[in-house]
């Protein structure tokens, strides 16, 4: 829903949303939050009422004890809400350095629940970047509302304290509802009150509307923003410092073809939206000052006259005043903050877009036979998601259990789609795909899974040891480990490594860790797919990457490989299926 579609309530009950969500992040943080922020609005109080009982009795009576009870009282009652505001304080710091791995936590855990079909999907990729650039990038969403939260909370306990404080003073005796034609007089009635009410009124109400400007050149800004980090950091973060591309940016001398790129398609157009941002702070900022100051003015007009007809001594003036002042701000506080509050909720809807995108659930309708394997392709079709053209278009297949079947076709053939469909990545557009006369769809994709070893062409490893790479876990079987590297023909040189199945493959975490190359990458895959034993593989290109000798030797092994395995074998070259 838009920002001008929703209504009040709406953004009340967004917020709400928000909020808890927020403590599923971190249980107790905002209850955390409230406390610390009823004691450190305490604090200041503590020191005006004080100064206005000091320079009370030393005006009148000067008594002593009383000034000495007052200042004593008044010290220690700052000193220990200042030792446990403190404390507190420390232990949000702690919880909100969490906020952010949390957020991404959750993200994280949303991509890999979602269906496969959207984490393919350009309009979600963008959504994603926007959700996560939007904390780690303007501090907005889950972190604006925090922050705005601790902003509401003070507002509110000051604004409470100034009343009573206001309610049991001086400053309000004296007042009357008539007044004569003087200051003095209109200073003493509820119309001086009534007209500093509506002047706060206003001063907060264009306040906020000024607030909700700023945002609106803000969010323009951070929405193509996001596209523009993502472009840069691609280039700067990835291909610009990856080892496999520096070759290319060398040879062909593309650091200044790319730089270029990031400087017209990013750098330019970011400086451009922080000016635009700029001007419409510097702006609206201007007429939130002037208002400000004129609210300070009349203040002291009001407070002054009283004090110069008597109404109030001279120590509640500082009371008075300091009291008014304070419920200004805090007042204007609430408003700007709930308008920025209102505002942050675009961030906040673009989050609960995302989390809320469909997920693969459910299970197979009945359960599976591991040990025997049908696969069942009939007259299947599909298009993806978008696209107005058919990837496969009325395949038929029947694999019995056991049976080792090639499918050869040219890159662009739809061969590793097929692959998808099968592992229940996607969905078909017509037809159906069956496995044990069970429909396999993205909902069931989890058990199937199970029994099912894939091996893609672009497969991935992890910066972790080549034991967890192999076993997809923390726990491995060491003798499994080891023959199935034998099996790929790749033991040999693993057992040569320091630390053998606990070498940590890559440098990005461990400066001991192994760089492979891309034929003992692909080897280190397949010996994944086997060490899953499982009743049904399917391997894309398993070879593609392999030299000549190696990919013979992984032909050769191929029967062994796969044994009395149901087995997929995905090609573009027909010569490598004769095994």
């Amino acid at each position: 829903m838009k920002k001008n579609d929703r209504t009040l309530l709406d953004d009340i009950k967004l917020i709400n949303r928000g909020m808890n969500e927020f403590e599923t992040f971190l249980p107790g943080q905002l209850k955390l939050l409230f406390i610390y922020s009823a004691i450190t609005m305490l604090i200041p109080y503590i020191g005006i009422c004080m100064t206005s009982v000091v320079i009370s009795e030393l005006s009148s009576h000067q008594r002593v004890w009383v000034l000495t009870v007052s200042v004593t009282v008044a010290i220690m009652l700052t000193l220990i809400l200042t030792i446990v505001s403190a404390f507190i304080n420390k232990r949000i710091s702690v919880g909100y350095n969490q906020l952010f791995p949390a957020h991404e936590i959750r993200l994280n855990e949303k991509a890999n629940a979602m269906k496969f079909s959207l984490l393919e999907n350009e309009k979600i990729r963008e959504l994603r970047d926007e959700v996560s650039g939007s904390i780690s990038c303007s501090g907005a969403g889950m972190g604006s509302l925090y922050w705005d939260c601790e902003i509401i909370f003070k507002a509110l306990f000051s604004a409470a304290t100034a009343i009573v404080l206001l309610a049991f003073n001086a400053g309000v005796k004296g007042t009357t509802l008539g007044f004569d034609n003087t200051l003095f007089g209109f200073a003493n009635s509820v119309w001086g009150y009534l007209a500093l009410t509506v002047i706060i009124i206003i001063s907060a109400a264009v306040s906020s509307k000024m607030m909700s400007k700023i945002f609106d050149v803000s969010f323009d800004v951070f929405k193509n923003g996001a596209r523009y980090n993502r472009y840069a950091d691609y280039y700067k973060l990835e291909y610009l410092s990856d080892d496999k591309s520096a070759k290319d940016v060398r040879l062909y001398a593309q650091k200044n073809l790319i730089l270029d790129e990031v400087l017209d398609k990013c750098y330019i157009p970011f400086a451009e939206g922080d000016k635009r941002e700029k001007d419409a702070s510097s702006k609206n900022n201007g007429i939130m000052l002037l208002l400000s100051a004129l609210t300070g003015g009349f203040v002291y007009i009001l407070v002054g006259a009283k004090a110069i007809n008597g109404s109030i001594g001279i120590g509640n003036v500082l009371l008075t005043y300091s009291a008014v002042t304070m419920f200004i701000k805090a007042l204007t506080d609430f408003a700007m903050t709930f308008t920025d509050l209102r505002n942050n909720n675009e961030h906040l809807l673009r989050y609960f877009d995302y989390v809320s995108l469909e997920e693969e659930t459910g299970a197979a309708d009945k359960s599976v036979d591991c040990n025997y394997v049908q696969v069942n392709i009939d007259n299947v079709s599909f298009k993806y998601p978008g696209s107005k053209n058919y990837a496969l278009k009325n395949v038929s297949l029947f694999i019995e259990n056991g049976q080792k079947v090639a499918i050869v076709g040219a890159n662009g053939s739809g061969k590793t789609t097929l692959v998808k469909l099968i592992c229940g990545l996607y969905d078909v557009t017509k037809g159906s795909i069956k496995i044990n006369d069970t429909v396999v769809t993205a909902r069931n994709r989890n058990e199937f899974g199970k029994w099912l070893s894939a091996v893609f062409q672009d497969f991935s490893l992890l910066a972790l040891p080549i034991g967890n790479n192999i076993s997809a876990g923390k726990l491995y079987d060491e003798s499994k480990v080891w023959k199935a590297l034998e099996k790929v023909g790749i033991r040999e040189k693993i057992e040569k490594y320091p630390e053998k199945l606990e070498q940590s493959l890559f440098k990005d975490y461990d400066d001991d860790g192994v760089e492979l190359s891309g034929g003992e990458a692909q080897k280190i895959a397949i010996a994944r797919g086997i060490y899953k034993d499982a009743a049904l593989i399917i391997l894309d290109e398993p070879t593609a990457a392999l030299d000549p000798f190696a990919e013979y030797e992984i032909f050769t092994k191929m029967n062994d490989l796969s044994q009395d395995k149901t087995t997929i074998f995905i090609s573009h070259r027909l010569y490598s299926c004769k095994w």
